[in-house]
């Protein structure tokens, strides 16, 4: 997959705390998003605003797209915090994650244990994450 995918928190974000204020989502799209070079966002013939198809060998998500020139080529950032409900069904980027499991979880018969194998966390999101971005608008790449 030509992309690493990195992570981080938007400006005004602290986990999920802010991204269901109404005035703190002003400050910005407002919504989940990919950030993603020009370069290679004409490479796939995306605009700014168009809907992607983030995928890998684990699963897929689909977001607008957000062009940025301080993104380096070959890099696409999906930040974190956004609440499951704010993507199309419910998919976000913890479903292209191939998280380390975290061995609490497997202690003892509680409730707490049902995580599935892409979900467990942390995710080193920095160094591990290669993804596809393919357009589903259907514009033809230049």
């Amino acid at each position: 997959y030509p992309f690493v995918m990195t992570s981080g928190h938007n400006r005004w974000s602290i986990h999920s705390m802010n991204t269901t204020n109404p005035i703190i989502l002003e400050t910005h799209r407002g919504r989940p998003h990919l950030v993603m070079n020009p370069g290679d966002a004409a490479a796939r013939g995306l605009a700014d605003g168009d809907e992607t198809r983030v995928f890998n060998d684990f699963g897929e998500f689909l977001l607008p797209v957000k062009l940025s020139p301080s993104v380096m080529p070959g890099q696409v950032i999906c930040y974190n915090g956004w609440e499951p409900y704010m993507h199309r069904g419910w998919k976000d980027q913890a479903n292209v994650e191939p998280g380390m499991v975290k061995w609490l979880h497997l202690a003892g018969g509680y409730g707490h244990l049902k995580y599935w194998p892409i979900q467990w966390q942390p995710v080193q999101i920095d160094r591990s994450i290669r993804v596809e971005v393919a357009n589903v608008n259907g514009r033809k790449p230049r």
